[in-house]
């Protein structure tokens, strides 16, 4: 961007980041790993974490910049750098897991809420949150959502105080948000893997929580009749009248080849089955 209240224009870049700790730590790896600008802060404000900042202002800084992590930039990124210092960026941007990660430093949280149907348990989600276009979200996101395939890009929406539309990407289920740790971590700088790791501790610690209503007798292992459904497969239960919407029930294969091979035996007896036999429309509900 460039500076307010000058005559020139003079390109400054800078990165903003809020810590109750400190000057965090992603600004710190970044001056290093740059080897240009300098830390200012904190800003203190009421009801606000203090802002910390990264920033080169000067044109051969800002042009340096540019220059060392443009490879790794959006396009929105891109375009500033080249409007501010004209710069030029010939190849595309390059996704990586530490491209990834950076993101997920800069932006990204994992956090504990309640479950909402459950009390006292937590469900952990791992999210980044941006601000984009009315019509498309931002190619942070999708980005990082090509890179680690995982979680989904929800938005827009409205929020107090924003100057745009808020796109966020999320991630919950614990074993998903593990993965992810996995993909990242070599990555991750110490704040954010303390943060997921100890949210994911919280969850470790939860009991087991028991799956579906056994009061309405949905998870079943075995079918009324004793077989049990994992040997003897399923599939989804078809109605034969045309508006009769799908139930959730399963029906059991093994009680279908039975009943099938006491069908053909019949017929060929007699060519007729008993009552016991046919099939009825309970046989069909409770398999």
């Amino acid at each position: 961007m460039r500076q307010k209240g000058r005559r020139t224009g003079q390109p400054q870049a800078r990165i903003n980041q809020s810590s109750l700790d400190g000057v965090p730590e992603v600004l710190l790896r970044f001056r290093d790993a740059v080897g240009i600008g300098r830390i200012g802060g904190p800003k203190i404000e009421d009801r606000r974490e203090p802002l910390y900042w990264w920033v080169a202002s000067s044109r051969g800084d800002v042009t340096r910049t540019g220059d060392l992590i443009g490879p790794w930039l959006s396009r929105q990124k891109r375009a500033q750098f080249v409007s501010a210092a004209s710069l030029r960026f010939d190849r595309p941007p390059i996704d990586t897991f530490a491209w990834a990660a950076g993101l997920f430093d800069a932006e990204g949280s994992t956090s504990l809420s309640d479950h909402r149907s459950h009390e006292g348990y937590k469900y952990v989600e791992a999210s980044i949150t941006q601000g984009g276009g009315k019509r498309a979200a931002p190619d942070e996101l999708v980005r990082f959502l090509d890179i680690v395939e995982r979680g989904k890009v929800y938005g827009p929406y409205e929020q107090d105080g924003a100057t745009e539309p808020i796109y966020r990407w999320r991630l919950q289920q614990a074993d998903a948000v593990r993965r992810l740790l996995h993909l990242l971590q070599p990555w991750l700088c110490r704040v954010k893997r303390v943060q997921a790791w100890g949210a994911l501790a919280v969850i470790d610690r939860q009991a087991v929580l028991p799956r579906g209503r056994p009061d309405w007798g949905s998870h079943k292992t075995h079918c009324v009749h004793g077989h049990e459904y994992a040997s003897a497969r399923m599939r989804p239960y078809v109605s034969r009248g045309r508006s009769t919407p799908v139930r959730e029930n399963h029906r059991c294969l093994t009680c279908l080849r039975e009943l099938a091979r006491r069908k053909r035996a019949m017929k060929g007896a007699d060519g007729d089955l008993p009552a016991a036999d046919r099939d009825t429309p309970d046989d069909r509900a409770t398999c």
